[in-house]
């Protein structure tokens, strides 16, 4: 890893030595925190959802609400499953820099497609697009470029404006679905292994995480929560979801294919995500166990143009597939997840160690996102508040 990542881990490290592990919460700050997200459940008309806070590897606070299903009325509760969205896309970044700390990836290096080729932005062929191009959502490639099927990379011409934008690879952020969907293709032809057997024998099943990519897969589909659209319907039922992904999902290593299920797919349950935030939160080890090194972890929350020899060379809000998201005077990292109606939440704040969970089901979802990052806000800054995160 970079120089300037390792200064700026100890002094992290230093900082950390003063904040007080003592996390435990009185029985009037729970009640206080249960009015609240009682409240706020109730105004984002939610049919279900859970919020976990977690600090130095110990859950401090546990709050669920509504059913998992409406017509048989399952509640809600740790081992909920959830299909989580665009925070596949940070899950799947930890699986990256897992190969990264091991030296079997280099971040900065063209990406491999095989047969001694790689991806090449057409109008700037002499620019290299990299993991951490993608990762940091600068590598070029257009918001709305497809990743339902690979593209035929060695085939585009400097007029293609399907994929590419018209910046250099380094040069622009632009959010892509794409990106994140690079990173299974990466993972397959580094491994030789399925994205999900990798994921589950490196990151899910050291950890104890109830996790799979496709509802098929999962340890335990008991739990599994169908998901609810905007208008209070049921979108999809747990049973079409583990149908579908029964017909639909390949668990084979197929690289020049998959470019999708790191996009979007991840099935985990609220506490599977509560432990891969403590994880994260905790400098890479939870419950004794070390997944990623501490340098890793503070590397994917930083502003990759910093480091030097990066490949970035423009500010984005996105370290590696890692969001900053400033509220109330604290800064937390993490990613978002929106699919129909429902609303995911994985954010950490390495200072004080905590994690937090927070998910929404069956939520309007207001104008352009306004709404939902208001309730968003308001769930941060009142874990904020209570553990005095802001003081």
């Amino acid at each position: 890893m970079k120089r300037l990542a390792a200064c700026l881990l100890a002094l992290i490290l230093l900082a950390c030595a003063f904040i007080p592990a003592d996390a435990e919460l009185t029985a009037e700050q729970i009640e206080e925190a249960d009015r609240f997200f009682t409240r706020l459940f109730t105004k984002a008309t939610a049919v279900g959802g859970a919020v976990l806070v977690n600090r130095g590897g110990e859950r401090v606070y546990a709050f669920y609400q509504g059913k998992t299903n409406k017509k048989n009325g399952v509640p809600v509760d740790e081992n909920t499953v959830y299909k989580v969205a665009s925070v596949t896309k940070l899950v799947a970044a930890i699986g990256i820099m897992k190969l990264a700390d091991e030296g079997r990836l280099d971040l900065d290096a063209p990406i491999d497609i095989g047969g001694g080729n790689t991806i090449t932005h057409p109008r700037y062929p002499d620019i290299p697009v990299t993991l951490r191009q993608c990762m940091s959502h600068t590598s070029g490639l257009l918001g709305g470029a497809p990743y339902q099927d690979p593209p035929a990379w060695t085939s585009l011409t400097r007029n293609d404006t399907k994929f590419f934008s018209r910046y250099a690879p380094g040069a622009h952020f632009e959010y892509s679905n794409l990106n994140g969907g690079i990173l299974c293709s990466v993972i397959e032809r580094v491994t030789g292994q399925s994205f999900n057997t990798y994921m589950a024998e490196n990151v899910f099943q050291p950890l104890g995480v109830n996790a799979a990519f496709s509802a098929a897969l999962l340890p335990d589909a008991e739990p599994l929560s169908g998901t609810y659209d905007p208008n209070d319907s049921l979108y999809m039922s747990a049973a079409k979801y583990l149908q579908e992904d029964a017909e639909a999902y390949e668990d084979t290593c197929d690289p020049d294919s998959h470019y999708r299920y790191s996009v979007g797919s991840l099935y985990i349950s609220v506490s599977g995500l509560e432990k891969l935030g403590a994880m994260l939160a905790n400098d890479g080890a939870v419950d004794g166990v070390r997944v990623l090194s501490a340098d890793a972890v503070l590397t994917m929350g930083l502003d990759q143009a910093l480091l030097i020899d990066s490949t970035v060379a423009c500010e984005s809000p996105y370290g590696l597939c890692t969001l900053r998201f400033e509220t109330g005077g604290v800064t937390w990292y993490g990613h978002q997840g929106r699919w129909q109606g429902l609303l995911t939440d994985l954010f950490y704040e390495p200072r004080s160690k905590t994690a937090l969970v927070f998910v929404l089901n069956g939520m309007p979802m207001g104008a352009v996102g306004r709404e939902v990052n208001l309730r968003v806000e308001d769930a941060m800054n009142e874990v904020a508040s209570l553990l005095g995160l802001a003081q």
